[in-house]
């Protein structure tokens, strides 16, 4: 900015010059009068052609002082941000595409909007954090997976007292035609349960990075799912019906299409249902079941 003035201030001094100059001149040809008319006409037209021609480099300058100035914010977001600084870990690329949006937006935006244009940036950020998450959940640690099944648990539980449906946009949270969901699901959760999911996100996020752990072998991750689910089948064929519906249930939170076919209320609860029962496994069998399970989301 400060490069701006001492151009504006140059621009300035070169016309006061001119006009000195062209007073100057008409010295011995024009009468007092006539010569100041000359030195302001002068003045003027070496300022406003100056003006014209430095316009361009001075929007130029002012741009890039903007953008460099939103870029730094960005970066210092990004950086204090727990939530933010995992996902650029995992992610740089959903988190670059996160920060050059942020660092363009704040640009572009006056003091009154920075605020906005923040907290519209994390919320975006969380949206993709929930669908990284469950992709880089077989590699995370069994600390994150447990804590993230709860942090789901206590949201859909929190959705479901509000709008059942909205319990499809954290289901499946990659789903394009779910993104409406996901982003309005995510906007309705509130203190704690907020607090809570993002801080799973962050763990498992870091987890998966700082110190990945290998997938969960299919065959004993299975076998530890087949037994959690022979034991809880009576519980859920009595508030879900027989085995195949049960079973729909399942394709249901597997597959985004299944999904829509089942209603939100029936589908929120048969999840909530299905996370006590991982939660309530083994510890050793636990964590490996919920990256096995909840990472094939």
């Amino acid at each position: 900015m400060s490069m701006t003035y001492l151009l504006w201030a140059a621009l300035l001094a070169l016309a006061a010059l001119a006009g000195l100059g062209a007073a100057w001149w008409g010295r011995s040809r024009f009468v007092r009068g006539r010569r100041a008319l000359l030195a302001v006409a002068v003045f003027l037209a070496v300022g406003a052609a100056g003006g014209y021609l430095a316009h361009g480099p001075v929007a130029e300058m002012l741009a890039k002082s903007r953008l460099a100035a939103a870029t730094a914010r960005a970066d210092d977001v990004f950086r204090t941000d727990g939530l933010l600084r995992a996902l650029q870990q995992a992610e740089p690329e959903r988190a670059g595409a996160l920060h050059a949006r942020l660092a363009l937006a704040l640009a572009a935006a006056t003091d009154g909007e920075v605020l906005a244009v923040e907290q519209s940036l994390r919320a975006d950020a969380l949206r993709e954090a929930l669908a990284a998450s469950f992709s880089r959940l077989p590699n995370a640690s069994d600390e994150a997976a447990a804590r993230l099944a709860q942090a789901l648990l206590n949201a859909l539980k929190a959705l479901q007292d509000r709008d059942s449906l909205l319990c499809l946009g954290l289901l499946h949270p990659a789903s394009a035609a779910n993104a409406a969901l996901t982003q309005d699901a995510l906007a309705r959760l509130e203190g704690s349960v907020r607090r809570d999911l993002e801080s799973a996100l962050a763990l498992t996020l870091a987890s998966s990075v700082i110190r990945p752990r290998s997938a969960p072998l299919p065959s004993k991750a299975d076998a530890a799912l087949a037994d959690m689910f022979i034991e809880n089948l009576p519980e859920f064929q009595q508030a879900y019906g027989n085995s195949k519906q049960v079973g729909a249930l399942f394709e249901a939170l597997a597959e985004p299409e299944q999904a829509r076919s089942i209603a939100p209320e029936t589908l929120c609860a048969f999840a909530q249902d299905l996370l006590r029962a991982l939660l309530r496994m083994p510890p050793a069998e636990r964590g490996p079941g919920l990256r096995r399970l909840l990472g094939a989301g």
